[in-house]
């Protein structure tokens, strides 16, 4: 019994050295099918998808149609949990349609004079973009009122539909020539770029939450615009803070569009300074600003872009160089990140065009000496990419 014992001992040692060895084959196998082919036919993925974006070819010559993929920029991985794209806004400087633009604008018999070097806003010359944006100087009515001020606008309300054809999706109305065919004038214009599907935002006096901000939608995404026009009145900081916290409680993004500063200079004062850090502590993702007809510095503070005058982007003030010049710039918007993509343009005879080759550096070579020079290589590549600080506002980081 005992011999068989010793007989058998080998037999079964070897037997489950080969059942291990099966075993294990198996397991190998199974595990190879979840590393290797699960991942590719899972619901849940870890890869990481880079955002493609546009931006024109900036070689000589025409740039209309010529935009290219532009990847590379803010990378996110589109099926973790909570993923959300960014979104792009183009942003264009002072809009003003009377005076010598409408005498240009009869001259040609075409209402889409001002904007045919530059065509589609959304999708053309500039790029792709989500929405579009820019500052009304005056509003659009059908009469014209009698007025005690020195220059007082009125735009034809035929004007409407070209500002919608070429790609706007909201007007600020925060300046100081909104009121310039009276109260009654303001809510017509009001009226009328409505129900065009145009929303406008913003008034000459009021810095109320009612008056200055507007939502809008795009990617499943929430963006809150406000405008504010403090170069007839100082700013209501009170209003305009409970205007921040409802902009900021309901949206992902919040972009206060102002209308500030003096006019003729390239920067801008400590007052604006102050003011535009303030929006951006109380809330701001960035701040962009109009009024100087100028192009001024640009300035990244606590991760998020300051442009603080684009200029004219539809004027007649043939009479000085640096007022045929603008500058528009394509804001795009992530989770605690931030692009300004910086387009400067030329007006010939009161229509914009993107420049070009030498035209263009020499732009934006100006733009890098009057701005942070932490900031002049960014801006000569064209544009700035920022991580934002987290802040502690309204009671809870963001």
């Amino acid at each position: 019994m005992g011999d068989r014992l010793l007989v058998a001992n080998p037999l079964v040692a070897k037997l489950q050295l080969l059942i291990s060895g099966v075993v294990a084959v198996g397991l190998g196998l199974v595990l190879g099918i979840f590393v290797f082919v699960y991942p590719q036919t899972g619901r849940v993925s870890q890869q990481t998808v880079t955002v493609t974006a546009t931006v024109p070819d900036h070689g000589q010559g025409s740039c209309a149609g010529c935009a290219k993929s532009y990847a590379g920029s803010l990378p996110q991985a589109r099926d973790v949990p909570g993923y959300k794209s960014p979104i792009s806004l183009l942003f264009v400087g002072d809009i003003m349609l009377d005076r010598t633009v409408a005498t240009r604008i009869r001259q040609a018999n075409d209402f889409g004079y001002p904007f045919e070097r530059v065509g589609n806003l959304k999708d053309g010359a500039f790029g792709k973009y989500d929405l579009v944006v820019g500052n009304l100087e005056g509003p659009v009515t059908a009469q014209r009122q009698a007025s005690s001020k020195t220059i007082s606008f009125r735009f034809d309300p035929k004007v409407i539909d070209v500002l919608k054809s070429v790609g706007f999706d909201a007007l600020s109305q925060a300046n100081n020539h909104s009121l310039d065919q009276g109260w009654s004038g303001f809510g017509e214009s009001y009226r009328r770029l409505y129900e065009a599907g145009l929303q406008p935002f913003g008034h000459e006096t009021l810095d109320d939450a009612t008056s200055s901000l507007i939502f809008l939608q795009k990617r499943g995404r929430k963006i809150a615009l406000l405008g504010f026009n403090i170069t007839s009145n100082p700013l209501d900081r009170k209003e305009a803070l409970q205007a921040l916290r409802k902009a900021r409680a309901e949206a992902d993004f919040v972009v206060p569009f102002i209308h500030w500063g003096n006019e003729y200079k390239d920067r801008p004062s400590p007052a604006q300074i102050e003011l535009a850090h303030w929006f951006v502590d109380s809330g701001a993702d960035a701040v962009i600003g109009s009024h100087p007809h100028w192009m001024e510095s640009i300035e990244a503070y606590r991760g998020r872009p300051i442009a603080y005058s684009l200029g004219n982007f539809v004027f007649d003030q043939d009479w000085s160089v640096e007022t045929n010049y603008g500058l528009a710039v394509g804001l795009i918007l992530a989770d605690g990140q931030s692009e300004l993509r910086l387009f400067p343009v030329r007006l010939d005879k009161s229509r914009p065009y993107i420049l070009q080759g030498t035209e263009r550096m020499a732009r934006l070579k100006h733009l890098a000496n009057i701005s942070s020079a932490s900031l002049g290589s960014a801006i000569l590549s064209g544009g700035l990419k920022l991580t934002a600080d987290r802040l502690a506002a309204f009671g809870g980081e963001r």
